[in-house]
């Protein structure tokens, strides 16, 4: 454990951890504090923010969007809920893949306005191979995915923009992982 992580349980008033829904403009904050590399949430629909807090601090973000494209994954923007931003603190990398994993079962099947049947995450093929996604079960549907934006909400996008590039689309089917509604499974 870190230094900065080292708790006083019997100091800690609220839960020692916890995953919680939070205000998209306090995620954004979070992203812009932390430095997250695409900046900001600010897509014109649906999104939810959650927020993993450790000894009463944020220490992860992720950010719920419905998808840009009508189609991803051979699933409908009606089916799916997108994973837009996942963001640690700096220093506690080990936040991540537990966010990854608390998202993948809490957040994304909390996703309000449907019921999702997939979730969706993109990774910047330039900046990681995307083992966060393979090494917790998620499938890579392909590496050419991407935009240099222009669609229907968004303006082109500059050779230097961070969203641009090549990415990595990753799949969590729900249905194939046998997940509840919730994604929590039942425990009768």
């Amino acid at each position: 454990m870190t230094a900065a992580l080292q708790l006083d349980l019997a100091a800690v008033t609220a839960p020692p951890a916890g995953l919680f829904e939070t205000e998209l403009d306090a995620a954004n904050a979070l992203l812009a504090e932390w430095g997250h590399y695409l900046g900001a949430n600010n897509r014109p629909f649906g999104a939810q923010a959650w927020r993993l807090d450790v000894a009463g601090q944020p220490v992860s973000v992720a950010i719920s969007t419905s998808t840009v494209s009508s189609v991803v994954a051979g699933y409908g923007r009606g089916q799916v809920v997108e994973l837009a931003r996942l963001c640690t603190r700096p220093g506690d990398r080990w936040a991540t893949r537990v966010m990854l994993r608390l998202w993948r079962e809490v957040g994304g099947p909390a996703w309000p306005y449907w019921r999702a049947a997939a979730a969706v995450a993109y990774s910047d093929s330039a900046r990681h191979l995307g083992n966060v996604y393979r090494l917790d079960g998620w499938k890579r549907v392909t590496d050419a995915a991407g935009s240099a934006g222009g669609g229907t909400w968004s303006t082109p996008r500059s050779a230097d923009h961070p969203a641009r590039g090549p990415k990595t689309l990753w799949l969590w089917e729900y249905a194939a992982a046998g997940q509840q509604n919730n994604g929590l499974k039942s425990a009768v």
